[in-house]
């Protein structure tokens, strides 16, 4: 009896090892876009198209919106200033504000946080570099005002040594 139940005990583990079990990983299911999202990139490309057409209005238009409580107008124009080749509806320090506002007042969906953080990081950056350019602007303004008095010194002396040089030529004849 001892030995059947043993070799019953022993047949059930080596059924069971053979049996796949269900994986500890976890496989994230495919999710649709989330509607905030389509949304939000709808209104981009609204605000896109409008703004091919119209700079200016489209600047003004968005501004009034976020002014008016629109935080998407706001944040659409803030990430709008990261484009190279477009003028721009604000400057890097107004987008950089913008999006800090936006982003302690969690008005921006964790959906786009990164995206936002992301600009941040590239505004400061941009920041940063036109700081150091506008240093590097006005090292060479005034090492241009050193070149120029620094001409104007040399012609001086230029012309004193021409008038010494007639003085010793009157003198030696």
């Amino acid at each position: 009896m001892k030995c059947s139940l043993l070799l019953c005990g022993t047949l059930l583990v080596s059924l069971t090892g053979c049996q796949s079990l269900p994986s500890n990983r976890f496989v994230e299911p495919v999710q649709a876009i989330p509607q905030n999202l389509e949304q939000i990139s709808e209104y981009g490309a609204k605000f896109a198209s409008e703004y091919k057409g119209a700079v200016k209005e489209t600047c003004t238009k968005y501004t009034q919106l976020y002014q008016q409580g629109d935080w998407r107008a706001g944040w659409i124009m803030a990430l709008q200033v990261t484009e190279t080749k477009l003028k721009h509806c604000l400057n890097s320090k107004e987008a950089i504000h913008i999006l800090t506002t936006l982003e302690t007042q969690k008005k921006i969906t964790p959906e786009l946080l990164w995206l936002t953080q992301i600009h941040l990081s590239w505004l400061n950056e941009l920041e940063l570099q036109a700081k150091k350019a506008s240093q590097i602007k006005r090292a060479i303004n005034r090492k241009q005002v050193q070149i120029n008095e620094l001409k104007k010194e040399n012609q001086d002396l230029v012309e004193k040594l021409e008038a010494l040089k007639a003085i010793e030529t009157s003198i030696n004849q």
